[in-house]
C-alpha cells in the first residue's frame, strides 16, 4: 500500500485550520489562550483565565473565579464554580453557568445563557437573545429586539430597552421593566412590571402588579390601548 504523502497532503494535515487547538488545565491559576477556530478548552482549578478569538470555540470550567473571554461566533462554554465572569463579542454563543455569582455579557446576536446559581448577572445588547435564571436574586439587562428571559428564582429585576422582548417569570417578587414597545410579560406572586405602549403621540408606561386589577400569576399579558390583555 502507497505510504507516502505529497506537499499537498502534508500542508493540508498540519495546517492550523485543520488542528484545533485542545488545551486541558487542572491547577489553578491558569491562563490560557487560543486564536484558532474550533479550540476546546478545559480547566478545572480556581482563578482561570481563558481567552479565544477563533469561531466554534469550546470552553469548560469547573473552578471557582473563572475568567472567560470568547470574540468568535458559535462559542460555548459551561461554567460550574461560584463568581465565574465570560464576555463574548461574537453571534451564537451559548453559555451555560451553575455556581452563584456569574457575570455574562454578550453583544453578539442570537446569544443563549443558563444560570442555575444565585446573584447571577447578565447584560446583553445583541438581538434575540435568549437566558434562563433559577436562583434567587438575578439582574438582567437586555439592549437588543426579541429578547426572551425566564426567572424561576426569587426576587429577580430585569430591564429591556429592545422592542418585541418577553419575559415570564414563576419566581416570587420579580421586578421587570420595559423601556420598547411590544413587550409581554407574566408574573409571580407578588411580581410587578411597567410596559411600554404607543399612544399615537407619545409613548406612556402602564404598570402591572400581580394580584392587583385583576392581573393573575402565571398569564402573559401585552398591552393594547393602554390596557393590559392576555397575550
Amino acid at each position: 500500500m502507497e505510504t507516502n504523502m505529497n506537499n499537498t497532503q502534508i500542508e493540508q494535515q498540519t495546517a492550523p485550520e485543520n488542528n484545533p487547538a485542545r488545551i486541558g488545565s487542572s491547577g489553578d491559576g491558569a491562563q490560557i489562550g487560543s486564536s484558532g477556530n474550533g479550540s476546546q478548552i478545559c480547566s478545572s482549578g480556581n482563578g482561570s483565565q481563558i481567552c479565544s478569538s477563533g469561531d466554534g470555540a469550546q470552553i469548560g470550567s469547573s473552578g471557582d473565579g473563572a475568567r472567560i473571554g470568547s470574540s468568535g461566533d458559535g462559542a460555548q462554554i459551561g461554567s460550574s464554580g461560584d463568581y465565574a465572569r465570560a464576555g463574548f463579542s461574537g453571534d451564537y454563543a451559548q453559555a451555560g453557568f451553575s455556581g452563584d455569582y456569574a457575570q455574562a455579557g454578550f453583544s453578539g446576536d442570537y446569544a443563549r445563557a443558563g444560570f442555575s446559581g444565585d446573584g447571577a448577572r447578565i447584560g446583553s445588547s445583541g438581538n434575540y437573545a435568549q437566558a434562563g435564571f433559577s436562583g434567587d436574586y438575578a439582574r438582567a439587562g437586555f439592549s437588543g429586539d426579541y429578547a426572551q428571559a425566564g426567572f424561576s428564582g426569587d426576587y429577580a429585576r430585569a430591564g429591556f430597552s429592545g422592542d418585541y422582548a418577553r419575559a415570564e417569570c414563576t419566581g416570587d417578587n420579580v421586578t421587570v421593566a420595559f423601556a420598547g414597545c411590544r413587550g409581554s410579560v407574566s408574573l409571580g406572586k407578588g411580581g410587578c412590571a411597567s410596559l411600554v405602549w404607543h399612544d399615537g403621540i407619545r409613548d406612556r408606561f402602564v404598570c402591572l402588579y400581580e394580584g392587583e386589577d385583576g392581573i393573575e400569576a402565571g398569564v402573559l399579558y401585552r398591552i393594547e390601548n393602554g390596557k393590559a390583555v392576555r397575550a
